[in-house]
């Protein structure tokens, strides 16, 4: 096994997250950081399978069996994501201040892909920094998406080169649709099939995306992991996936 580390640093279609200010639907359960400032958002944790996900996670999408399993992989334990013809997302329900509890950790092993950035990726959404949006930032209801509120959203990809390292895009936004920005934080075939470890600054990437937005206010109301389809089913293992201050 090798562990390297590095330092901190309808669904959607090319896994932009489809935006909407207004909330409809049922309460659902939500999870806050612990007193200590820390929340751990993937385990992984026994029969998280997708008939059998855990009651505060969410998925839009269909999740066909062995999409997502808990494996060992070179000896670390591990959700084993694999990506099929339609895109699927999973997500824990939080309200975490961004600035309380701004770093995002975890260890991933992509396997290789054929182009373009690895078709599994992190999710996260935000609600409250956005002064344009009517949300309300302490909702715990459902949006029409099917996922927790939001009026930003991040996905964190693996690049298709290293040198996209630090990079940030935003694909472009479409009338009642705003694209998700794109985090990339490592990348490049060479360094896949190994175990990677990794400390984002979520409160950061936020703030590069969208600098004209009130940081102060946003929180991070969900974690999760998302599929983007494609032709060639790809496997992905996330383990450790923890929010902190």
């Amino acid at each position: 096994m090798i562990l390297r580390l590095s330092c901190p640093g309808k669904l959607f279609q090319a896994f932009s997250i489809s935006l909407v200010a207004l909330v409809v639907g049922c309460a659902q359960p939500h999870v806050s950081t612990a007193p200590v400032g820390t929340m751990d958002v993937l385990g992984p944790v026994p029969a998280f399978e997708p008939n059998a996900l855990p009651l505060d996670w969410v998925r839009v999408g269909n999740i066909a069996q062995g999409q997502l399993s808990v494996v060992t992989r070179d000896g670390v334990p591990a959700q084993k994501v694999i990506n099929g013809k339609q895109s699927f997302i999973a997500v824990k329900p939080t309200q975490a201040s961004l600035l309380a509890t701004p770093y995002l950790s975890w260890a991933w092993n992509m396997a290789a892909h054929d182009k373009d950035v690895h078709p599994v990726r992190l999710a996260i959404g935000f609600l409250g920094g956005n002064p344009q949006s009517q949300s309300q930032a302490g909702s715990q209801d459902i949006d029409r998406a099917g996922l927790p509120p939001h009026d930003r959203a991040v996905v964190i990809v693996w690049g298709l080169s290293a040198l996209q390292r630090g990079a940030i895009s935003i694909p472009k936004t479409t009338v009642g649709r705003q694209a998700a920005a794109q985090y990339t934080p490592r990348g490049g075939s060479e360094n896949t099939d190994s175990w990677w470890f990794e400390t984002v600054d979520l409160s950061d990437i936020y703030r590069r995306a969208w600098p004209g937005d009130d940081a102060g206010k946003a929180k991070i109301t969900f974690i999760g992991i998302a599929a983007a389809p494609a032709r060639k089913p790809t496997a992905a293992y996330i383990s450790g996936l923890r929010l902190s201050r």
